[in-house]
């Protein structure tokens, strides 16, 4: 016969625990994350992402893992891995060759995760998890169609509903290269051309990297986009002009994908998304598209930072 509980003890359910793994081009960050709390990363590992070596790339995050497993006294019971590339439905990759010489077009990159891990594994793209992340546990939670962009290096996007992707593959990953300006507009700006061929696209205006070339043109190369907001809020006329010019070529984009995609909630990430934060209220007010008669898109600015990658490729898992 068991052992009767004293009244002093409680019935513990067991946490069901999943691992996230963000995969970048520097850096790999891998956590395990209470299913239930979506939001709750319990512990997390962060190292520089191996290039050289496909078997210790392997290795090295199957060595995280234990010592997370280890630290938390829990195992995960699957595993979701982000990563910059388009992800094919049966795991393999597009390719992250530029970043990863080994992961190229083709690599079963789920399924030898699934082996080196021995646990079931789900693959997704970078942006629209991060768009899952926010849906799940940040500025979009509460919404039922969010929509995300990644102003950084590029122009990450990822649509949720319900807190699921809206499509099986990244389809629509590369829809940071809408055109937002005219052949006439600053033409300047597309003097080295986007791989996507087109002029005058979002990603080519309104990417970190697009931002910094127009800072370093205008006010001089030892000033960064953060010197930009900086300077615009404290009244500088030089540079306000440059970010109400960003901020036109911006909601001509905001307000496309209000039309293409009818979001609920529009979320902005990315290093670029933490200068606009003086500025939401006027984006706001710049978002003029509707879809139907009283149909309403909220802006909002990512409050995740470091772990925004780990929580969404657990929720590939969890959710």
């Amino acid at each position: 016969m068991g052992r009767q509980m004293s009244a002093g003890e409680k019935s513990a359910t067991p946490i069901r625990v999943v691992c996230g793994i963000d995969v970048g081009g520097t850096r790999t960050k891998v956590g395990l994350v209470d299913a239930s709390r979506p939001g709750r990363v319990m512990a997390l590992d962060v190292f520089p992402t191996e290039r050289e070596s496909e078997g210790a790339f392997y290795r090295g995050i199957a060595e995280s893992v234990c010592r997370l497993v280890a630290q938390t006294g829990t195992r995960p019971v699957g595993a979701g891995v982000s990563i910059g590339s388009y992800v094919f439905s049966d795991g393999t990759i597009d390719g992250l060759s530029s970043m990863v010489p080994f992961l190229t077009h083709g690599h079963p990159l789920g399924q030898q995760m699934s082996v080196t891990l021995g646990l079931p594994v789900r693959v997704d793209n970078d942006a629209r998890l991060i768009c899952m992340a926010e849906a799940l546990a940040g500025e979009g939670r509460g919404f039922g169609r969010v929509l995300t962009l990644t102003l950084g290096t590029g122009i990450g996007f990822g649509l949720v509903e319900d807190g699921r992707l809206v499509e099986g593959e990244p389809r629509g990953h590369l829809a940071g290269h809408v055109c937002v300006r005219e052949r006439d507009d600053d033409p300047w700006i597309d003097e080295s051309p986007c791989y996507c061929g087109l002029e005058g696209c979002l990603e080519q205006t309104c990417s970190g990297t697009a931002l910094e070339r127009v800072v370093h043109r205008v006010l001089g190369p030892a000033v960064t986009n953060k010197d930009l907001f900086q300077r615009s809020v404290a009244g500088d006329p030089v540079a306000r002009r440059v970010v109400d010019r960003f901020l036109g070529y911006l909601l001509r984009a905001l307000n496309q994908y209000v039309y293409l995609y009818c979001p609920d909630v529009i979320v902005l990430g990315g290093g670029v998304a933490r200068g606009l934060e003086s500025y939401v209220d006027r984006l706001q007010r710049g978002i003029v598209a509707e879809v139907y008669q009283g149909q309403h898109t909220e802006l909002r600015v990512t409050r995740l930072r470091e772990e925004s990658g780990v929580i969404g490729a657990a929720g590939l898992v969890s959710n």
